[in-house]
């Protein structure tokens, strides 16, 4: 295994600790059943075990040679880093709904090559998807936005 790749799996050992620590404030059960700390609980152990599973892997230095992973150089993971930091930066005030959809729709075209239709199709979707079964029928609150205010006023979101 390279170098490199043990250095991350030594993170993920760490983030997984500092995320079980922070997780265990949570409660995990209750009287009523499973507390809102269960589910990062299960995921903080199972990120552990797999990167300690990485780290003592022996790997094959002749199929991971030692900076051979260059992420700035691949045009999809440039694509989906800008999508994803350009959510994080609309979300407070463009809401939840329509940095969705623009993301997913640069992403599918800009980092996947798919076509305009394909994207917006698949984007379209997804979106009505989260929206329908989020917000419509489990009544997850989304952030306000524009198109929240208007999906709220047709009753298709229950909290707004």
């Amino acid at each position: 295994m390279t170098r490199t790749a043990r250095c991350v799996a030594l993170g993920g050992v760490i983030f997984a600790i500092l995320a079980w620590r922070e997780a265990a404030k949570l409660e995990s059960w209750g009287w009523d059943g499973p507390g809102p700390g269960l589910l990062p609980q299960v995921l903080a152990v199972l990120m552990g075990i797999l990167a300690l599973a990485v780290l003592a892997w022996p790997g094959d230095p002749a199929t991971e040679p030692e900076g051979g992973a260059r992420p700035w150089a691949n045009r999809t993971f440039l694509t989906y880093g800008i999508a994803m930091l350009g959510i994080a930066l609309a979300l407070p005030w463009l809401g939840f709904v329509a940095p969705m959809l623009v993301a997913t729709i640069a992403m599918l075209r800009f980092g996947e090559g798919t076509s305009w239709r394909e994207a917006l199709l698949y984007g379209l979707l997804l979106t009505a998807g989260i929206v329908l079964i989020f917000g419509t029928a489990l009544g997850v609150p989304f952030p306000s936005g524009i198109a929240e205010r208007a999906l709220y006023s047709l009753g298709l979101l229950r909290g707004a």
